[in-house]
């Protein structure tokens, strides 16, 4: 152990290894997060389908999936669905099925 520490340049690149294993471990954890969190979303949304707006549970589990919605819009869990800034929007069809008289909205 004592002649890891002799080394200067043994001891550096050590220790660089290990700050760079934290960032690294960070962005491995918001990955798996991210998929997990789409995940529940999609559940969420489904159980959202089956209910009636009149049952007793509708409520709590509409509030549930806005809460996540809201957090994954703020985490940037969505980004791959928004059009790029320099995008004028022409080339993209929003909201074709409620010009044919159907709702995108649950």
């Amino acid at each position: 152990m004592a002649a890891a520490f002799a080394d200067p340049a043994a001891f550096t690149v050590t220790l660089l290894g290990l700050f760079l294993l934290f960032p690294l471990g960070l962005g491995v954890y918001w990955l798996f997060n991210k998929q997990a969190r789409l995940r529940d979303i999609a559940e969420l949304r489904i159980r959202m389908a089956q209910l009636a707006p009149n049952d007793p549970e509708y409520g709590s589990v509409r509030a549930l999936y806005t809460s996540m919605v809201i957090d994954a819009e703020r985490w940037r869990f969505f980004h791959a669905d928004a059009p790029s800034r320099g995008d004028s929007g022409s080339d993209h069809h929003v909201g074709s099925d409620s010009a044919a008289g159907g709702s995108d909205h649950h």
